[in-house]
């Protein structure tokens, strides 16, 4: 699976590489949309998800998350703010398909919505947040 991973340009995308330390858990399937995914958790949480061609791999899609220093207060409780970069190349998250989808979660306001962000536009948040 890591082999499928490094075929595809994830650091152009703002994916970062996966840590030493990080725990890893593979939920095989199939599921709707893909065959096989990895749970990684680390410096960041991610999801990496894969159909299964031959004897290996393709990497279809993934989900990266980004804990910023904050937290936040709704009428669920309190959360630690966040970045989420998406990436799919065929339909699982809900997100659109060969687009990269990146969302805030927190009260800066610089990164709220309705704002529709960019890579280009959370790289400076997420060199704050020590990413």
């Amino acid at each position: 699976m890591f082999e499928a991973m490094s075929k595809v340009d994830r650091q152009a995308l703002g994916f970062t590489q996966v840590g030493r330390e990080a725990s890893i858990r593979l939920e095989e399937g199939p599921r709707r949309g893909y065959d096989a995914m990895l749970h990684i958790e680390g410096k960041t949480s991610r999801t990496v998800a894969f159909k299964s061609i031959g004897s290996g791999y393709e990497w279809i899609g993934e989900q990266e998350s980004f804990r910023g220093p904050r937290k936040y207060k709704t009428v669920d409780g309190e959360f630690q703010e966040s970045i989420t970069l998406t990436y799919d190349t065929v339909a699982i998250s809900g997100f659109p398909i060969n687009e990269l989808s990146v969302v805030y979660s927190g009260e800066d306001p610089a990164l709220v919505w309705p704002r529709k962000l960019s890579l280009e536009a959370i790289r400076p948040t997420l060199a704050r947040w020590g990413y």
